[in-house]
């Protein structure tokens, strides 16, 4: 798969991202228990989505998804249209990626021993996020790879 390829793929990713952060988004404000994704006390969106870990500096982290993934969308198609270089831009996404991935991370922790539930939208978001981040440091490291050496 080259490049271009990858950067189709990151697009679509991060546009499901959206989707699934949005929707996340509402069942933040959705009351008690009302959400489609609520299975039982351990599999909820409810008890991940309302908890006092879902808002981070009075922000719902839902809402921070959103951007994120909006963020990550615009940098693939920005390089596919060929508006900005692809150097720079690969690097820059596979650090917000990065960074998304660590911030996952740390909310998947939260929700496995803390709250004790998983939320499948939360679980496809940090699937979405990885997926990102190795396709992004899969393009990063083919462009590395594929540049002639300067002597």
């Amino acid at each position: 798969m080259n490049n271009r390829k990858i950067l189709a793929v990151i697009l679509v990713l991060a546009l499901i991202g959206v989707a699934d952060s949005s929707y996340a988004l509402f069942q933040h404000y959705a009351p008690a228990n009302t959400s489609s994704c609520d299975v039982n006390e351990t599999i909820s969106c409810t008890a991940i989505n309302q908890s006092e870990y879902s808002v981070l500096f009075a922000v719902p982290v839902a809402a921070l998804g959103i951007a994120g993934y909006i963020f990550m969308a615009a940098l693939p198609s920005t390089m596919l249209l060929r508006l900005i270089g692809q150097e720079l831009a690969l690097l820059l996404l596979l650090a917000v990626s990065l960074v998304a991935t660590g911030f996952s991370l740390w909310l998947s922790y939260i929700e496995i021993f803390i709250l004790r539930a998983l939320c499948p939208l939360c679980v496809t978001s940090q699937t979405l996020t990885a997926a990102i981040t190795v396709l992004a440091l899969t393009a990063v490291l083919r462009r590395r790879h594929n540049r002639p050496a300067i002597l």
